[in-house]
């Protein structure tokens, strides 16, 4: 399924991401989005169309762990049931009211921006039940055979096209106007005289993690390492922000993380707490990839938080806003929340993410992974159009 288009006061507007708007949220695409800033590519002499590779959104029914189904749809069925008594005696500890509030909160007003959309027929009826097996498979394969990490490099591509490039003789597709840094994040104090202050900051940070930890360990070469809170709380963000900065961080549904946002991360960048949202992940037909629960376990939404400086007295970021998107299968492959921000932000913004693991047009990128999902091999040719015309700006790549 491909969104294309945003229903707002019974009005269709073509746009990159958003594809349905209520007062209580957005439905958006990261994949339409993706294939929007690839419309104009410059390889070689020529100029292209490129398209993401969409098998990683074929999300068509809800997530079952690997171990309990091998993609079939007769074991699906035959192990549901132990699926329930397994997770049953798991998570015996029910959630603290606060948290089970704040399912049912996200539970019901999706359900309500999803019923609404549904008028416009935005949703698959097609159920299928392989588990995601399409979507699984793309996303082992590009973790199994990925490159290692490329660091100690910078640039920039300064045209307002996306070019292709070469680095370590790999091949890249670089979006317009985007500025990169393939570094520690310890070595962004390094750095702070050069690349300025923000309007945004967005942030998804390795949040540490036994469960996701073990399972890294066979792609460590190619993975942040996951870091400790306080370790978060030392990184000098409050030297990258200006009197009118937001920063939204990518939080886990975990209670102690947020509470180190609130009480500890925030604080020692010199912000203070505006708003939380939410984003729902969804299946094809519109359904969450998995129940809500209300024990200690997985949750089909995770959490965005913003700060903003102590002394901006003009955001108004609105609260328990709701995001809802088909998920990347790939880990950490989160959604763009580059439209939905601008009514908060001031004209022409300088925005800036920190672990990034994709590139994004006039932005700044910071992190080991930044050129992690800017492979070609991702991409597919959708169209040659015609012989680029010369420019005098070029694509910039160092290693420093």
């Amino acid at each position: 399924m491909n969104f294309k288009y945003t229903i707002y006061h019974s009005k269709i507007r073509i746009i990159m991401s958003i594809v349905f708007e209520s007062e209580n949220g957005w439905i958006i695409s990261h994949l339409d989005y993706l294939h929007s800033i690839y419309q104009q590519v410059e390889d070689d002499q020529k100029l292209i169309k490129l398209e993401f590779n969409d098998q990683f959104f074929k999300v068509n029914s809800q997530y079952f762990q690997h171990s309990q189904t091998n993609g079939c749809k007769d074991n699906v069925k035959i192990n549901i049931s132990s699926i329930h008594k397994r997770n049953k005696r798991k998570n015996i500890s029910t959630l603290p009211q606060n948290k089970l509030e704040q399912n049912n909160f996200v539970k019901v007003t999706s359900e309500k921006i999803i019923k609404a959309a549904r008028n416009f027929n935005l949703f698959t009826n097609v159920v299928l039940e392989d588990n995601n097996e399409e979507s699984r498979r793309v996303s082992k394969n590009f973790y199994s055979g990925t490159l290692g990490l490329i660091c100690n490099y910078q640039g920039y591509n300064k045209k307002e096209k996306a070019v292709i490039a070469k680095l370590k003789n790999e091949k890249y597709v670089f979006p317009r106007c985007c500025q990169f840094f393939c570094k520690d994040i310890k070595q962004i104090s390094e750095k702070v005289d050069v690349i300025g202050d923000y309007n945004l900051i967005l942030m998804d940070p390795p949040w540490w993690n036994k469960s996701i930890r073990r399972k890294k360990i066979k792609f460590e070469n190619s993975s942040y390492k996951m870091l400790y809170n306080e370790e978060l709380a030392k990184i000098p963000i409050k030297n990258l922000l200006n009197s009118n900065s937001i920063v939204a961080i990518w939080c886990t549904n975990s209670s102690s993380n947020e509470k180190s946002i609130l009480e500890e991360i925030f604080p020692s960048w010199g912000l203070t707490f505006q708003a939380k949202w939410f984003w729902l992940k969804i299946t094809q037909n519109g359904y969450p990839i998995c129940d809500f629960n209300d024990s200690h376990g997985k949750q089909p939404y995770e959490q965005i938080i913003f700060g903003s400086t102590a002394s901006n007295k003009n955001q108004n970021i609105p609260d328990k806003k709701i995001l809802i998107s088909i998920p990347s299968a790939a880990h950490s492959h989160k959604p763009p929340l580059t439209e939905v921000l601008k009514p908060y932000l001031p004209r022409d913004p300088k925005c800036m993410e920190i672990f990034a693991r994709y590139l994004l047009p006039e932005w700044t990128s910071w992190g080991l992974e930044v050129l992690k999902f800017q492979h070609l091999s991702l991409f597919s040719l959708a169209q040659s159009e015609s012989k680029r015309e010369e420019s005098n700006v070029e694509l910039k790549l160092s290693k420093r």
